[in-house]
């Protein structure tokens, strides 16, 4: 935080200095509010990196781990749970739904609770 303000006075000092006969009286604000969107678009394309970095590394060693296991073990679900081939389609599918919710619903209270715990140490 303390760098930043020493930025913004310096760049202040520095737009002050450069002041003259030929520049409008608002180039000062103007320029500040320019360098403070290009901040902010530097900010947001950083974070998006970030995430989409986190997100490809995580499927990435995901579906390396399934490689291994359905490949390599010669991993067969049907030999450990054999129940799972007498049930219909449309129960599996139902399955499938329930637990997908259930990570959603689990993945969002996470992040919830994460926010407020941010909001709350900010304060």
């Amino acid at each position: 935080m303390e760098t930043k303000k020493d930025n913004h006075i310096a760049l202040k000092k520095a737009l002050e200095a450069r002041t003259g006969h030929g520049l409008p009286s608002n180039f000062n604000y103007r320029m500040m509010n320019r360098i403070r969107l290009e901040a902010e678009r530097q900010r947001k394309r950083r974070r998006f990196i970030s995430w989409m970095s986190l997100i490809l590394g995580a499927l990435s060693l995901l579906g390396i781990g399934l490689y291994v296991v359905v490949d390599y073990m010669e991993f067969n679900l049907t030999h450990h749970l054999p129940e799972i081939e007498k049930l219909p389609f449309d129960e599996l599918a139902a399955f499938y739904w329930y637990i997908a919710s259930l990570v959603f619903i689990l993945l969002g209270f996470d992040y919830w609770m994460r926010k407020r715990r941010r909001k709350t140490t900010h304060e």
